[in-house]
């Protein structure tokens, strides 16, 4: 029996990396730790899985790369010159598994990675040998975010310079540049949408712009009031696609795009023209800090993990939380995967011969001493012998003058 289970991999503010699976099969979910270890000398800003690889960026500057499969660290990437903002594989094609079922989560067979940095700078990796093929500069100011497009050839990123680029992924140069010359706010996140990238969303602190791709000017906007966008994502669950924003009050809102998409005519700006979202999930008790969406046979489920230290597992078809999760940590970045992402039989296996002696414990090494000691059953002649020792030092120590 197929099992509804998959993998969540979270980055702190503690430096650490934590990967839990989730099991929804049974009455009461659970979670199962799987690996927590030290992963970077600063907190872990962002994370992205792609096939059987977990990249992770932190604000050492560092690019750590881990094979989930072997469940091994094969090294790091180092050009950057500034903490690491965003990192995402490139959009491969999806393979077929099990003759019909399609690979759903992640981005399979992915060609490319590309990081965003505090330098300025988007350096680009290819993934089969890691080689930076090339780095992509114009920003004048830290990149905090930027995307792929689903065909893979364009990117678009904004940056603290108060501007939006794109870039030819094929070239590695320049393709565009808009400025937010209305809006007294940079952009923090960014995402395409619409069939085939029609239109590309740009969150700022407290509004959304969505541009028309084909005449690079603002379409339609959302008005999210005080409330500060934290994060944001496009998702289509069940062929509706939603524009899904993650708040600074812990609320998760989500917009129907196709409501958005609908009016040609620009209304006046006097009308209220912010929609309301079809939808508010309430699971965190202060910022979200990120989420992410994963869909198998069982269904579409969405995790949010906040700087309160809780994962929440929501299932998208009763809009409900389904499983808890309390790290103890300020979480900051999340990555899913399948669970059968891990293959045991490639897994190095540890002999307890291998076991080097060192590595043993204190109580390992001297467990009789260490027995002695609890129960007390130090021989008499040895409590004699330190007795005496102790009396002949204190006479020697005793000197009349």
């Amino acid at each position: 029996m197929v099992s509804n289970q998959f993998r969540i991999v979270v980055g702190s503010y503690e430096h650490n990396i934590l990967c839990l699976s989730v099991n929804l099969s049974s009455e009461t979910p659970f979670f199962t730790p799987i690996f927590h270890f030290q992963a970077h000398a600063l907190s872990v800003k962002c994370a992205d899985i792609s096939n059987r690889y977990l990249v992770s960026g932190s604000n050492d500057e560092h690019i750590r790369i881990y094979d989930l499969q072997k469940r091994k660290e094969l090294g790091n990437l180092m050009s950057h010159q500034g903490s690491i903002t965003a990192l995402k594989f490139s959009r491969g094609a999806q393979p077929a598994t099990n003759g019909s079922e399609t690979q759903k989560t992640g981005h399979a067979n992915s060609r490319w990675l590309l990081s965003a940095s505090e330098d300025n700078n988007l350096a680009v990796w290819r993934v089969k040998d890691w080689e930076n093929f090339g780095t992509l500069k114009g920003h004048t100011a830290r990149i905090n975010d930027f995307d792929i497009h689903p065909s893979s050839k364009i990117a678009i990123s904004v940056s603290e310079d108060h501007s939006i680029r794109l870039w030819n992924l094929m070239t590695l140069k320049k393709a565009g540049v808009l400025k937010l010359k209305k809006y007294n706010q940079n952009g923090q996140f960014v995402r395409w949408c619409g069939e085939n990238g029609e239109f590309f969303a740009v969150a700022l602190l407290n509004k959304v712009l969505i541009y028309k791709t084909s005449t690079a000017k603002v379409y339609r906007e959302i008005d999210t009031g005080r409330s500060s966008i934290m994060h944001m994502e496009v998702e289509t669950i069940g062929g509706q696609e939603y524009i899904v924003v993650g708040q600074g009050n812990g609320s998760i809102a989500m917009y129907a795009t196709k409501e958005l998409y609908g009016e040609e005519e620009k209304p006046s700006e006097e009308e209220n023209t912010t929609p309301a979202p079809e939808c508010c999930l309430q699971g965190h008790s202060i910022r979200i800090k990120d989420f992410k969406f994963y869909s198998n046979e069982f269904g579409h489920y969405l995790v949010s993990i906040s700087s309160d230290g809780k994962i929440v597992v929501w299932d998208m078809a009763s809009k409900e939380q389904v499983a808890v999760y309390d790290c103890g940590e300020r979480l900051n970045c999340l990555a899913l995967c399948d669970e059968t992402i891990e293959k045991y039989e490639t897994i190095k296996k540890r002999d307890a011969d291998e076991v080097d002696l060192g590595e043993q414990s204190e109580p390992e090494e001297d467990s009789e001493n260490l027995k002695q000691i609890m129960l007390g059953t130090k021989s008499v002649k040895k409590r004699r012998k330190n007795n005496k020792s102790g009396s002949k030092s204190k006479k020697v120590e005793v000197q009349l003058e």
